[in-house]
């Protein structure tokens, strides 16, 4: 591959969900935080966002300004692919077909769970930066699906209040 990097920055509750079953995240609203949670930072060393359809869908709902603007946004859709918006360029097809398209070295893969399904079938996410929130949800949207195994190692542990950010980063072959 190239030099560029895929990062999976997300929240996920204690049990492995990034939502409940309609779709919200308002549970993660409820947790008390330490700052940031180590969120500007990233968002700096990112030139490039990608997300799914539904995860764009919902950034609307959560806010009144689109937060990416001083980024390359792409969102993967079948629906409005080869399309573009004010905010984002509507992309489909293949994981890495994409990724040797665009420009971007520092890729940050926003979510949702079929979008992150995809990139771990191509092996394309090179750090996943998790935030467990202390939250059991019982169910929900589940961040990863019965998949061939993907051995990590870890890279860092991160307190935020309540939350415990988990970094990892892909093994090295031997």
């Amino acid at each position: 591959m190239t030099s560029k990097r895929v990062s999976l920055y997300i929240a996920v509750s204690l049990d492995g969900y990034i939502a409940d079953e309609l779709g919200s995240v308002e549970w993660l609203e409820k947790i008390q935080s330490a700052g940031d949670s180590g969120y500007e930072a990233f968002f700096d060393s990112v030139d490039t966002v990608v997300m799914g359809r539904t995860t764009y869908q919902q950034v609307f709902s959560l806010t009144d300004t689109f937060p990416y603007s001083r980024k390359d946004v792409y969102v993967f859709s079948r629906s409005k692919a080869d399309s573009a918006d004010e905010y984002a360029a509507f992309v489909s097809g293949n994981v890495r077909d994409w990724l040797a398209t665009i420009e971007g070295a520092n890729i940050w893969l926003v979510g949702g769970a079929g979008l992150v399904r995809q990139f771990l079938k191509e092996e394309a996410i090179d750090k996943f930066v998790l935030t467990i929130a202390p939250v059991i949800l019982g169910s929900g949207i589940p961040l990863f699906e019965a998949d061939h195994p993907h051995s990590l190692k870890l890279e860092d542990v991160t307190r935020f209040g309540e939350f415990a950010q988990l970094t990892y980063g892909k093994l090295e072959e031997e």
